[in-house]
């Protein structure tokens, strides 16, 4: 049987039953899963080191980014799009130098492999990044800036990868050619991304079938990429790009079908595939470190922590004069709260699979057929600032602690957002009911007085929230724990209709499937 399908069933298996178990007590699923892959890795039985470095990155590293991308949103996106995109460009450049440099003074590595080092290390986490940023508490306006970071970053590092290998190809290159083999990358793969996004977005929108649509949009991440590369663009950018499209599309119309089922989907593939990457990150350290010979084993000692050093210090000067650019401008905000958000960010720098996928796929040798040099260097100083980081992650939170840094406070939005919802609600039903009278066809005054009874209760807790009482929340609570109870009676006594009565499963299953989509209703509601 084929290896690489033996590696990634064995490990997608043993990483999502850890990670399960890691999500059922609140804990992140990062260190454990690289510290199992690692044990594994060491083991004599059990699934190996990814045989084929290229089939990972398309196989775990497109989806993967592209169900992350799918969770994002362009407007939000847009909104701070000028750190976004001085972080997820300007500072992927700055890394690759510095890094580049870094390698190169260091160690004596060939200029074009240091810079494949610190093109691999340039773009931060998204997996890492958003679930360290979410359990700090960040502003919202942070966290948008981090997962968008990471999400364009991915695309912008990648690129420079590229053009790093080229180079440690042919040997030299100039920066003309450096530069067009970047832009070529950025456009062909933003085009692909927005016709691919359109396309998909235009199919979802008009097809009746939904799991068809749906499953297109399963396959789709495999062809951009695919597709994108073979235009000498970049293929992660235009999956992201993809992602951001059809995301912005599903929620640009009301009653867009399939939008919860496709929500639904994509979160547990992204599970899925969080947790084998984080798994292959570790599963491959023991056979990266068991190549490495003396000598090299003494370059990564050197190596790692002073890139480290160099990654930290470079992303701090870098936001720092962003601050500083950004305290000129008029909707800054006080400059208290820039210098606290400018900390956070400068210190949200995790590394993550995307930069082992990434290093996963620098060849073992050039079209010529000479041997890449340094290339386990490149992938064991790679590992060791992913652990390294991710360590340095977890203080995150303390550090927003201790800056006073908290979540937004989205109680009044809320209740005026709600208010205004249950307004147009009121305004529909008393159109429902004229064109009910209309018809000949009256809406039944019982039904009529309960919608609005429920809603004019919405109304009056919007405007005077300390009006609810302790008794009325759980009185309320109640209500919807006993309304569970009840539907659950009902899936109870449907199964055993089926299992003593032969009720034919034709019946049963749309006839649960109701039964469960009411209790999902009724737990978010009591949420």
């Amino acid at each position: 049987m084929n290896d690489t399908f033996v590696t990634l069933a064995g490990s997608a298996t043993l990483a999502v039953a850890l990670a399960a178990f890691c999500r059922q007590r609140g804990w992140s699923m990062a260190m454990p899963l690289i510290f199992s892959g690692i044990v594994v890795g060491v083991l004599p039985i059990g699934p190996s080191a990814p045989p084929d470095p290229e089939v990972i990155l398309v196989a775990v590293l497109a989806p993967l980014v592209f169900g992350e991308a799918l969770g994002s949103s362009y407007l939000d996106l847009r909104r701070v799009s000028r750190p976004v995109l001085a972080l997820a460009i300007g500072l992927v450049v700055a890394t690759t130098v510095v890094i580049g440099a870094v390698g190169a003074l260091l160690i004596a590595m060939p200029i074009a492999m240091a810079m494949a080092l610190g093109a691999v290390l340039a773009p931060t986490d998204a997996v890492a990044v958003s679930a360290v940023a979410r359990r700090a508490g960040l502003p919202r306006r942070l966290i948008s800036i981090l997962e968008g970071e990471s999400l364009v970053n991915d695309g912008t590092g990648l690129t420079a990868l590229k053009v790093a290998l080229v180079a440690a190809a042919a040997g030299s290159v100039t920066l003309v050619e450096v530069t067009t083999v970047f832009v070529v990358a950025v456009v062909a793969g933003v085009l692909v991304g927005a016709a691919g996004g359109w396309l998909l977005s235009w199919v979802l929108r008009r097809s009746k079938d939904l799991v068809a649509s749906n499953a297109l949009v399963l396959v789709a991440p495999f062809l951009l990429y695919v597709v994108a590369e073979e235009l000498q663009g970049s293929g992660i950018l235009a999956v992201v790009v993809a992602a951001l499209f059809i995301a912005h599309s599903q929620h640009a119309n009301a009653g867009q079908a399939g939008r919860v089922q496709s929500a639904t989907v994509w979160r547990h593939i992204t599970f899925v595939l969080q947790a084998l990457a984080f798994f292959l990150v570790g599963l491959e350290i023991p056979d990266v470190l068991h190549r490495l010979d003396s000598k090299e084993i003494g370059q990564v000692v050197i190596l790692a922590p002073v890139v480290v050093v160099a990654l930290i210090a470079t992303r701090a000067a870098f936001v720092f004069v962003m601050v500083l650019l950004a305290r000129t401008s008029s909707d800054a905000g006080p400059d208290g709260t820039l210098l606290k958000g400018g900390a956070i960010v400068a210190w949200a720098g995790a590394r993550g699979p995307v930069s082992g996928l990434a290093a996963f796929s620098i060849p073992l040798v050039f079209a010529g057929g000479e041997r890449v040099p340094f290339r386990d260097v490149i992938l064991a100083t790679t590992f060791c600032v992913i652990l390294i980081t991710l360590l340095l992650s977890l203080t995150l939170a303390p550090l927003a602690r201790s800056l006073k840094v908290h979540t937004d406070d989205d109680d009044a939005t809320l209740r005026r957002v709600d208010a205004m919802l249950a307004r147009a609600a009121l305004g529909r039903l008393s159109d429902v009911e004229t064109q009910c009278e209309d018809d000949g066809r009256p809406l039944p005054v019982e039904v009529s007085e309960r919608l609005r009874a429920d809603t004019e209760h919405r109304l009056q807790v919007a405007a005077h929230p300390e009006t609810v009482t302790a008794t009325q929340e759980i009185e309320v609570a109640q209500m919807i724990s006993t309304a569970r109870a009840m539907v659950r009676a009902e899936q109870e006594e449907l199964l055993r209709l089926r299992d003593d009565e032969g009720l034919p499963d034709a019946i049963v299953r749309p006839m649960l499937r109701a039964l469960d989509l009411r209790d999902q209703a009724l737990r978010t509601r009591g949420a």
